[in-house]
């Protein structure tokens, strides 16, 4: 079986060989055999380029090292055309495939990568690190179980292989099993203690308001990290610190179920829900499943009693930057839920054109992922509400009224970012964030291109729900965290228009109904 699948090998090595400049040294025609002193030349040739590609992406020089991967897959080619005919450079191929895979996740290709390390595992299947790269890859396309058997088969081969622990952490923040991802996130950072490691067991025990280990997992990164990015996190070292002092977003447990109404503005279709901020002014804040933090204006924080900001670094918006900040809120009443001890990042929401929204004042934005994790979550768009059924409280699973679908959804990286598969004019389907505070379809330029897509009409279909007729706007860049799901757009207000969706946390599904 290994032969065969190593004469297939060579046979798709040599069609790419007929492109390739001759190999310096060759002598005679093309049937004469060659000297063994000319196969050990290639042979030493062909180990120290793919040592070089290699040394380049460990620069981070990564469209080099594809260049010279590439090289390097030429020149085996003719020497498996001029070479010993008993040996199938099964080694060699494999590193290939392997550098291959990695840079093209480095460039937030997943799709390439999945293909390269499925080619070298069709080489040599008991190579952990081949595994490990499959798994990543299939992760950042939302192949979220087989992304796990394949982690999984790498730590059988290699039990201290960090890479893989890693992958397993970022699967099980996929569906919401955050203790299981801090138990293999600190698995990784014992194995091979890196800075991005430390920083999602960060973020990750802050989203389950763990802070004095989010302090203790900052304290990690600081120790690790280049100086140059250090000074904003050690202010947010000083706010975790700060909340780590008492409990945070404590909500009151005697309230079972809420609803509370919401507005929508014309033009600009974002949840805007009315809270009460320390018992005292009410003002509005976007309800908004694509925020990565809950963030309080500036001004209106010190106009409630804030004293306390901590120095952050700055944040973006969709169009505009803001510097940024740190703060505690005491209360927020949303309905009849009171909720205690909030954690906020800070902005200066005039400089990223929140605040001024006709007769609206809008405070603050907030993600249900982040307060309402225990509960289940419904915005009905077409009567204008949000209703939150905490677990437990006897309604659970109960399906929507009216024609409705469930699918399965996912966490990006960060943990709260909402994901699902959608086709786009019929494509196979892509990761999309779902996000109720974009008031746009966006999609990624590039995918646009590919798919040939005509922004001005496109039509979006995710399990049992299609929306005709969208009009999207086309971004510039990547989407999304640099190792979180390869996002290739964002599903904002025209997709849910006249909709009633439902979170369920705790199942990872998403209930759509018209």
């Amino acid at each position: 079986m290994r032969r065969s699948l190593a004469r297939a090998v060579r046979l798709a090595l040599l069609m790419s060989a007929a492109v390739a400049t001759p190999v310096v040294g060759q002598e005679g025609g093309s049937g004469e055999p060659r000297p063994a002193r000319t196969i050990r030349a290639v042979d030493d040739s062909l180990a120290t380029l793919i040592e070089a590609a290699d040394e380049r992406l460990a620069r981070g020089q990564v469209a080099r090292a594809v260049e010279e991967y590439r090289r390097a897959q030429q020149m085996l080619g003719l020497h498996l055309l001029y070479g010993e005919a008993d040996r199938f450079y099964y080694e060699e191929s494999a590193r290939i495939h392997a550098g291959l895979a990695r840079a093209y996740l480095e460039t937030g290709d997943p799709f390439a990568a999945r293909i390269e390390a499925s080619r070298g595992l069709n080489l040599t299947e008991d190579d952990a690190g081949l595994w490990t790269l499959l798994g990543s890859a299939r992760y950042r396309l939302t192949e979220t179980e087989d992304a796990e058997w394949a982690f999984r088969r790498a730590l059988e081969l290699d039990p201290d292989r960090a890479e893989a622990h890693w992958g397993l952490a970022l699967v099980a923040v996929a569906s919401n099993r955050i203790d299981l991802a801090r138990r293999h996130g600190g698995e990784a950072v014992q194995l091979d203690p890196r800075a991005r490691y430390a920083l999602g067991l960060a973020r990750w025990a802050a989203i389950v308001n763990d802070h004095p280990a989010a302090t203790e997992a900052l304290d990690d990164y600081l120790r690790w990290i280049d100086g140059g990015s250090a000074p904003g996190y050690r202010n947010l070292r000083r706010f975790y610190a700060w909340v780590a002092e008492a409990p945070a977003n404590r909500v009151d447990p005697r309230v079972r179920r809420a609803q509370i109404n919401f507005d929508l503005k014309r033009g600009d279709e974002i949840p805007y829900v009315p809270v009460r901020f320390n018992g005292g002014e009410v003002a509005y804040v976007l309800f908004d499943t694509g925020a990565e933090f809950n963030v309080v204006d500036r001004r209106f924080a010190r106009s409630i009693g804030v004293d306390t900001i901590v120095p952050g670094g700055g944040l973006r918006g969709a169009y505009r930057r803001s510097p940024g900040g740190y703060t505690l809120v005491d209360s927020l009443e949303i309905g009849s839920f009171r909720i205690q001890r909030v954690p906020f990042s800070v902005a200066d929401f005039e400089a990223l054109n929140l605040r001024g929204q006709g007769s609206y004042y809008i405070a603050a934005v907030i993600n249900p992922a982040l307060l309402f994790r225990d509960f289940r979550v419904v915005i009905d768009f077409r009567h204008r509400r949000i209703e939150l059924e905490r677990y437990g409280a006897g309604g659970r699973g109960r399906r929507l009224a009216g024609r409705s679908t469930t699918r399965p959804f996912r966490f990006d990286a960060n943990g709260v970012w909402p994901v699902i598969p959608v086709r786009l004019d019929g494509s196979s389907p892509l990761p999309f964030l779902l996000d109720t505070g974009s008031s746009d379809v966006v999609v990624e330029r590039e995918t646009a291109n590919v798919l040939r897509l005509d922004p001005r009409r496109l039509h979006a279909r995710t399990d049992g729900f299609a929306a005709p007729n969208l009009r999207a706007v086309l971004h510039d860049g990547s989407l999304g965290e640099p190792w979180g799901v390869r996002l290739h757009g964002i599903l904002g207000f025209p997709f849910f228009r006249n909709m009633r969706v439902a979170f369920d946390y705790r199942t990872m599904t998403l209930e759509l109904s018209e």
